[in-house]
C-alpha cells in the first residue's frame, strides 16, 4: 500500500462530514417542501454519522486530554439543547417535530464517556457504562413509542436523546472492539506496522467491513417493523461512507484554533441559518 494512495486528511475528511451533514438537515426540512430532493439530500447526508464515529475515535486516540475534549463537546451538546428546546415550541415549525430528531452531540459525549470510563479502568466504570446503557435503552424505548410522555415533557426533553439511539451506540462499540483486537495482535506482532500506510488503510478497511455490516442489517430491517433507532432505509446507505474512509491518512492537514472552534460552532449555527431561511421563504 502507497502512501499517495491516501489521500484524505483529516480536515478534508471533517469538511465532507459537515457538507453531507447539511445536506441531511436541509432534507429534513425540506420534507413538506419537496420529497424527492429531500429523499435524496438525506440518503446523502446518512454517510455524515459513521464518519462522525471515525473521526471521534481518531480524535480520542490522539487527544491530549480526553476531559477536556469531552468538556468542549458537553458545552455544543447544551447549546444544541437549548436550540432543539426553542425550536420545538415555535408553531411554525410544530410540522417538523424537531424534538424527535434527538441531538447528534448527545450520542457523541456519551460515546467519549465511554471510551474514558474503559480507558481508567476502575471499579467504578462498569457502573456507570451500565448507566449509559440504561440511558439508551430508556430513550430508545421513548423513541419507538413503546414507553409514552407527554407531548410537553417530550418536547422538553427531545433535545437530551441521542439522535441515532442504539444503532450509533452498537456501531460505535463494535469499532473500539474491534480496533482494540487488532491492535492487540498487532503489538505482539509488531508494533512498528503501525507506522506503516498498510496499517492505516487496514484500519480504514475494518471500519469499512463494520459500516458494510450494519447496511446490511439496516436493508434487512427494512422488510420487518423494527428498527435499532434509526430510518432503516437511509442507514443502509451508510457503507458508501467507505469512499472516504477508505483514502483517509491520518494527517491533520491544516490546523488552527480558529479552525477548530469553527467545526464546534458550525452545527449550532448552520441549524439556526436553515431554519431562519426555511421561515422566511418557504
Amino acid at each position: 500500500m502507497k502512501e499517495k494512495i491516501l489521500i484524505i486528511n483529516n480536515l478534508t475528511l471533517k469538511i465532507i462530514a459537515i457538507i453531507l451533514m447539511s445536506l441531511s438537515h436541509v432534507g429534513m426540512f425540506l420534507v413538506n417542501v419537496n420529497e424527492i430532493v429531500a429523499t435524496l439530500f438525506l440518503s446523502l447526508g446518512s454517510l455524515a454519522f459513521p464518519l462522525f464515529i471515525f473521526l471521534l475515535i481518531e480524535g480520542l486516540n490522539k487527544t491530549k486530554s480526553i476531559k477536556k475534549y469531552l468538556f468542549r463537546m458537553l458545552l455544543i451538546t447544551f447549546l444544541i439543547f437549548i436550540s432543539i428546546l426553542v425550536f420545538s415550541f415555535i408553531p411554525s415549525l410544530s410540522s417538523f417535530n424537531i424534538y424527535q430528531f434527538g441531538n447528534i452531540f448527545i450520542d457523541l459525549s456519551l460515546f467519549i464517556l465511554i471510551y474514558y470510563l474503559l480507558k481508567i479502568n476502575k471499579n467504578y466504570s462498569y457502573f456507570f457504562i451500565g448507566l449509559i446503557f440504561i440511558y439508551f435503552i430508556i430513550t430508545y424505548l421513548i423513541k419507538i413509542n413503546v414507553i409514552s410522555l407527554p407531548l410537553i415533557i417530550y418536547k422538553i426533553l427531545g433535545g437530551l436523546f441521542p439522535q441515532y439511539s442504539l444503532f450509533g451506540l452498537l456501531l460505535f462499540l463494535l469499532t473500539i472492539i474491534f480496533y482494540y483486537l487488532y491492535d492487540k495482535k498487532i503489538n505482539k506482532i509488531d508494533s512498528n506496522y503501525k507506522e506503516t500506510s498498510a496499517y492505516k488503510f487496514s484500519k480504514n478497511a475494518i471500519f469499512s467491513i463494520i459500516l458494510a455490516f450494519f447496511s446490511i442489517i439496516s436493508y434487512l430491517l427494512t422488510y420487518t417493523s423494527f428498527s435499532l433507532g434509526t430510518n432503516n432505509i437511509y442507514s443502509t446507505y451508510i457503507v458508501l461512507a467507505s469512499i472516504f474512509i477508505l483514502f483517509y491518512n491520518y494527517n491533520k492537514g491544516y490546523k488552527s484554533k480558529l479552525v477548530q472552534y469553527f467545526f464546534y460552532l458550525y452545527y449550532p449555527l448552520h441549524i439556526v441559518i436553515i431554519f431562519l431561511v426555511f421561515t422566511f421563504i418557504f
